[in-house]
């Protein structure tokens, strides 16, 4: 990949010169520019057209970051930009329209491992987008024969794996379109995570072959670790499965930092990667033993905190009944409720708060009030719900 160029912007000279010291340790030969206001910054992009511009979203006075990144994505010529906005805040208080989205953001005061990860992502997605950009790249392997190829690489070992790969695939798939701030690669990634993380499953001997990667929220044998750094090791080389290799680097960390290979800790592990281990633990339990999904869900409930981000549950818990295939389950949104309908799961906000329970039946005051607390602590995932029972013939 050609030299990169990233833009640093924000108004405290001590964080510019933080960051500044810490890219030129983790990224020797990226090229630095700084900017102490996003004015300024905004005639940056245009002259240099920097490949990254990681900027503050609170600025003392003038253009905010994210009025920066409107601009950026606004432009046909710079919207190729990755933009990653700084926040004291939590993801949750931000809102971004689709079209003017930053690519991630950074938690301020800023972590050097989630920074590394961030930046590394960007590098992956830039050089995804300059392969289909430039003529003379050579061409991104066709999806379907990707996979074909992949999952002939897996029968010769096992065909049991490929029905995990697929499984896999579509859980995250699903759990990455419900998710909130994904980036966009991230949710780009999901499509191939079942299939990036069963290479990783080839290292393993075959008295481990049928093993899960956890079990009570550990690693059910040491060599386990084999599994997610193997396969960050094989993805890192290929165009489509690259970006998942720093995902899947942190598979086996743990929400209290109990885990493996850095012991890291709750934010400090990638949004993605405490998603799709839960997609992992679940799809593996599955795999290997006859219990019905919302059993396997329950189960992973007990190590939240321990193993899992909690706010994340109920989206497993909810993919969980839509995997049981049952037609009388639909997914809705909150202004689709109906007095009559069953809730199929408990609603939850994102501040873990339960509102109703699996089973309850709607009322029109009960859906008013749903309304209203969704409006200042929203409800997770998507609503599922029972049809109403239908009334008996006359």
């Amino acid at each position: 990949m050609s030299p990169v160029t990233i833009l640093l912007v924000d108004d405290q000279p001590s964080v510019l010169a933080a960051l500044e010291h810490t890219l030129k340790a983790l990224f020797p030969h990226m090229r630095i520019l700084l900017s102490a206001s996003a004015e300024e910054a905004w005639d940056l992009v245009r002259c240099h057209r920097p490949d990254i511009v990681l900027s503050d979203i609170m600025m003392p006075s003038g253009m905010s970051g994210f009025e920066l990144c409107e601009h950026i994505k606004a432009d046909p010529q710079l919207q190729q930009t990755y933009v990653i906005l700084m926040t004291a805040f939590t993801p949750q208080e931000w809102q971004f329209p689709s079209e003017s989205r930053p690519d991630a953001l950074l938690h301020k005061p800023f972590h050097v491992l989630e920074l590394r990860d961030k930046l590394e992502a960007a590098l992956r997605t830039l050089e995804l987008r300059r392969q289909r950009l430039l003529p003379e790249s050579e061409p991104v392997a066709d999806a379907i024969d990707m996979r074909s190829f992949v999952g002939a690489l897996v029968r010769l070992r096992s065909p049991q794996l490929e029905e995990l790969a697929n499984n896999l695939s579509r859980a995250t798939q699903w759990l990455s379109q419900h998710a909130e701030e994904l980036t966009e690669s991230e949710r780009h990634a999901a499509q191939w995570f079942g299939y990036g993380y069963i290479l990783g499953r080839l290292t393993l001997p075959d008295s481990l072959l049928y093993e899960p990667l956890t079990r009570g929220g550990y690693l059910s044998h040491e060599l386990m670790i084999q599994v997610p750094l193997g396969a960050a090791s094989v993805c890192r080389y290929h165009p489509q499965l690259s970006l998942l290799s720093p995902i899947l680097s942190s598979l086996a960390e743990n929400w209290d930092g109990s885990g493996f290979p850095e012991h890291r800790r709750a934010w400090e592990i990638p949004l993605a990667a405490r998603l799709f281990r839960l997609a992992v633990d679940f799809e593996e339990m599955l795999w290997l033993s006859p219990q019905p999904p919302a059993i396997v869900a329950a189960y992973l409930e007990r190590y939240a905190r321990q193993a899992y981000d909690a706010h994340l549950l109920p989206l497993i818990s909810q993919y969980a009944e839509l995997r049981e295939s049952r037609s009388d389950i639909l997914a809705v949104g909150l202004h689709e409720l109906q007095p009559g309908m069953v809730l199929a799961h408990d609603l939850r906000t994102r501040t873990g708060l339960t509102l109703a329970a699996a089973g309850t039946v709607l009322t029109p005051q009960l859906i008013e009030r749903l309304a209203r607390l969704h409006t200042n602590d929203p409800i997770v995932g998507v609503i599922l719900v029972r049809r109403p029972a239908e009334p008996p013939p006359a």
